[in-house]
């Protein structure tokens, strides 16, 4: 499997960016909406959008999930955090995680290729926690809710797209799965 043969299927272009960004690439790009697996298995998550879209495409395919898994909730939502951010809100999550006396987060990515027979991983994971409220107005999601222990005190939404694609989960996991696929 290669890079330039696969194409990343996503619905989320703030995704595409932060990917072409860490890459210093383009991508090939889908916006295939997959039906979404709910578990708080992240592994089973990109696994089965995988094959899915795999299956939809019939040519090698990259997805990737995230994950916020909150300490006080026992790391729920994890990959159900879409849904719990269309419930209530980037205020609501702040509220909930801060009703706890840990505040602790971790924010994870995890991307899978295939080519129908062979599977390629590549996980990043970034330790924080979640804001009071929601702060700054840059990045996507949940951007605004999270700060990374490694960010100098300033949620995702505070930072540049340069700033954050440095040290993001996404940033992580997409040079652990370069690095696996064995791709410059």
């Amino acid at each position: 499997m290669r890079l330039d043969d696969l194409v990343f299927v996503t619905s989320n272009l703030g995704k595409l960016r932060e990917a072409e960004a860490v890459l210093g690439r383009s991508l090939d790009h889908c916006g295939l909406d997959l039906p979404e697996l709910q578990t708080l298995d992240l592994e089973e998550v990109v696994r089965d959008k995988a094959r899915a879209a795999w299956k939809h495409l019939g040519r090698p395919v990259l997805v990737e999930d995230t994950s916020l898994e909150l300490a006080g909730l026992g790391g729920f939502p994890g990959p159900l955090i879409r849904w719990l951010l269309v419930s209530v809100g980037a205020e609501g999550i702040c509220t909930i995680a801060n009703s706890f006396d840990d505040v602790r987060a971790t924010a994870r990515c995890l991307i899978c290729a295939t080519d129908g027979a062979a599977e390629v991983f590549g996980e990043g994971v970034v330790e924080g926690a979640i804001a009071r409220s929601p702060r700054g107005d840059g990045g996507f999601g949940w951007d605004t809710t999270f700060v990374p222990s490694d960010g100098g005190g300033r949620s995702y939404g505070e930072m540049s797209e340069e700033e954050k694609n440095l040290i993001s989960h996404r940033h992580k996991a997409f040079i652990a799965f370069r690095d696996a696929l064995g791709s410059p």
